[in-house]
């Protein structure tokens, strides 16, 4: 159903916050939208819609609930899916979230410039075609179109970006980006800078990406655009089919990462422990299921499931980090901390405990403390295939939980990690006599 009751008569809500969404294929979305991305989207996810719809049945400049596909009649799963959910889940029921999603696969940057565009779309190629199949021949045109209609119900709090394939590597790709973002914020009555960007990066080399280099660029932005922000891609897997697009579970992902960027700038905390399978992330030797709450090891490696937090956590004000799980694990399991480096800086083993209860102000790894207020990254990790199910995870001041952890005076066994002469992570649980390397030094342990 529309929500053409929004007419031009509509008064400015505040609480409505808008978002342009724009850029090449991972924008538009590429992956399968799966029955799971249809279920459970919040009433409040609005999407207005930049292109005429056949199925499901859309009309360019009517708002509709956002199901996908969001962008186009050729899109599919794509980050702006999630984002938008993520930020109705995170925000109070009396904000509302609009995208206006324009994107167009292949398209270098240059055909989102109102002065270029028209030599990217009298190439006829591919891209070209979309331009003017669903944007009249000019998405930047179209951008401004329907963003000033927003404008008349909403406030724009925001513009994603995801593009770089087409352009990848290029030096001048900032500069340029900058040009368009300024273009909009001049030709909507914005002031400079006063609108954040938020821009993703291009499928890592190690999910399978042939246009990593271009991170190099997305991780100028800051610099370039002062109220910009990278959106990391990293652990978000490849389709396995070509190298320049993620999986529907990346595209989640993605789109979780926006929303913490975009929770960010409007000084909400996007949860430290969300139990969304796209939120705390595996690596390639780990799955989380959501319904049980299960980190899966696999056979094949060391795994481990992470919360990361880009902007660094601050629980100085927490006594206790307590882990709580349903069942004692039997595959050495570990908690790992990453500090102000963005490296382990702190580990302790879960043993056979439920309930393992962390001192935040005493997170001795080796000689250093690691500081609580710059807190990097969490995770749950085993050297060992099987399973850990975890029952909850949070912060706590609770004096019982002094108890519990006078009671468990097992000492942390970690120091800096031991390597083996071949460079293999060593547990030092159960050393065996002989030479290793810890901290770029060769140590020797004897019986």
């Amino acid at each position: 159903m529309t929500t053409a009751l929004l007419g031009a008569k509509a008064e400015v809500d505040p609480n409505f916050y808008i978002y342009i969404c724009f850029g090449q294929s991972n924008m538009e979305g590429n992956a399968t939208i799966e029955s799971v991305d249809r279920q459970n989207i919040d009433k409040r996810f609005r999407l207005l819609a930049t292109c005429n719809f056949s199925s499901p049945s859309r009309t360019k400049g009517n708002w509709y609930q956002a199901t996908p596909p969001l962008v186009s009649p050729t899109g599919k799963l794509g980050p702006t899916d999630y984002f938008g959910r993520m930020m109705c889940e995170n925000l109070p029921d009396s904000i509302r979230i609009g995208v206006i999603p324009v994107a167009i696969g292949g398209c270098k940057i240059e055909m989102f410039d109102k002065e270029k565009y028209k030599t990217e779309v009298n190439k006829g190629d591919y891209s070209a075609g979309l331009a003017n199949q669903h944007y009249g021949g000019n998405p930047y045109a179209r951008i401004i179109e329907m963003a000033k209609k927003a404008q008349q119900v909403g406030v724009i709090k925001g513009i994603l970006l995801h593009q770089g394939c087409s352009n990848n590597g290029d030096p001048n790709w900032p500069n340029m980006v900058k040009k368009i973002y300024n273009d909009m914020l001049k030709d909507l009555g914005l002031g400079t800078d006063s609108v954040p960007l938020f821009v993703g990066e291009t499928l890592r080399q190690d999910q399978g990406g042939s246009c990593y280099g271009h991170n190099t660029q997305v991780a100028r932005m800051p610099s370039v655009v002062k109220n910009s922000y990278v959106i990391s891609s990293e652990n978000c897997p490849g389709n396995g089919v070509d190298p320049w697009h993620f999986n529907s579970y990346g595209y989640r992902v993605m789109g979780s990462r926006y929303a913490a960027e975009g929770l960010y700038t409007l000084g909400v905390q996007y949860p430290y422990f969300s139990f969304h399978n796209y939120d705390f992330v595996p690596n390639k030797n780990a799955s989380f299921t959501e319904s049980t709450r299960t980190i899966t090891i696999k056979s094949s490696g060391a795994g481990m499931c992470a919360w990361t937090y880009p902007h660094f956590a601050d629980w100085s004000s927490y006594k206790y980090l307590i882990v709580k799980l349903k069942q004692p694990q039997t595959i050495d399991g570990e908690v790992w901390l990453y500090g102000k480096s963005k490296n382990v800086s702190y580990r302790d083993t879960i043993r056979d405990r439920t309930t393992v209860v962390i001192d935040l102000h005493n997170l001795l790894y080796g000689k250093t403390i690691m500081d609580p207020s710059m807190v990097y990254k969490m995770a749950i990790r085993s050297p060992k295939a099987g399973k850990i199910i975890i029952d909850d995870v949070f912060l706590s001041n609770d004096e019982q939980y002094t108890t519990i952890r006078s009671v468990d005076n097992t000492p942390n066994p970690f120091t800096p990690p031991l390597y083996s002469l071949d460079g293999r992570l060593v547990q030092s649980e159960a050393l065996k006599p002989g030479i290793y390397i810890q901290e770029g030094r060769k140590i020797l342990i004897k019986k």
